[in-house]
């Protein structure tokens, strides 16, 4: 069986080479890496400062491959573009996704100019990357991207009923057993709302596991047992219920 493929691509900055082993030990390992750079890192120029950040940049990818090359199993690669519009960052992604499209991504916007971090970050909703940065102090943080709109979620105000509920817990979470029955009491007929039906096992199941799937909530075994399961909002859940409420109070 083939070793799973793990690219981090990353934006070209002056701290390359420091950002990426606070990647490998905090976010996750690599097999890959790609560094996204633009052509003129590699022209001189005539000006100061922009020569010597230059310099800086330069310096630093080649310090990534000496760190990096041992044990990165398949290589550093540096995929040059003539510019950081949107664009030329664009089709550098795409040739990357198309050269590893059963990779896992995980993008580092840590470094570069704005555009080429903000580039990196947009296009890597798209192939569904896991973007994260790597502040000044080396803390690195993964960023939380929403899964889903609002109005899907309102569309069936089950689901926001649900996220309420967990949020309402002094714990956050529920027994599978607890929340089916307190969403029971209060649930709402969706296709027949004039017909009074009650809540079905497997209509639970699917409204909690698009929640999941979401990154909503997530679910766990109560200690001791390997079949209660247990139910609890995310960070994201709850960012996400608060929002619809703000959404809610101000229509």
């Amino acid at each position: 069986m083939s070793e799973e493929e793990i690219i981090h691509v990353m934006s070209a900055g002056a701290s390359v080479h420091l950002t990426f082993p606070v990647a490998v030990n905090e976010i996750s390992r690599a097999t890959k890496v790609y560094v996204i750079v633009e052509d003129r890192v590699y022209q001189d120029s005539e000006v100061k400062d922009k020569q010597e950040m230059r310099e800086k940049i330069r310096n630093s990818i080649n310090e990534l491959k000496k760190i990096a090359s041992p044990f990165v199993k398949n290589g550093i690669h540096e995929k040059r573009i003539p510019k950081d519009t949107l664009e030329y960052i664009r089709n550098a992604v795409i040739e990357i996704y198309t050269e590893n499209r059963d990779a896992n991504f995980f993008f580092n916007v840590s470094g570069g100019t704005k555009q080429l971090s903000i580039g990196l970050f947009l296009m890597g909703l798209w192939i569904e990357a896991v973007p994260y940065l790597v502040d000044q102090d080396l803390d690195a943080t993964k960023l939380s991207v929403p899964r889903i709109h609002i109005k899907d979620l309102t569309e069936n105000p089950n689901r926001v009923l649900i996220l309420n509920i967990l949020q309402e817990q002094k714990s956050k979470r529920l027994s599978r057993k607890d929340l089916f029955d307190k969403v029971k009491q209060e649930y709402i007929q969706i296709r027949k709302p004039k017909e009074k039906r009650e809540l079905k096992q497997g209509i639970f199941n699917a409204l909690v596991e698009n929640l999941i799937q979401w990154g909503l909530i997530y679910v766990n075994y109560r200690e001791g047992s390997k079949k209660e399961k247990v139910y609890q909002i995310t960070p994201d859940g709850e960012f996400t219920l608060n929002f619809v409420k703000l959404k809610q109070n101000t229509s």
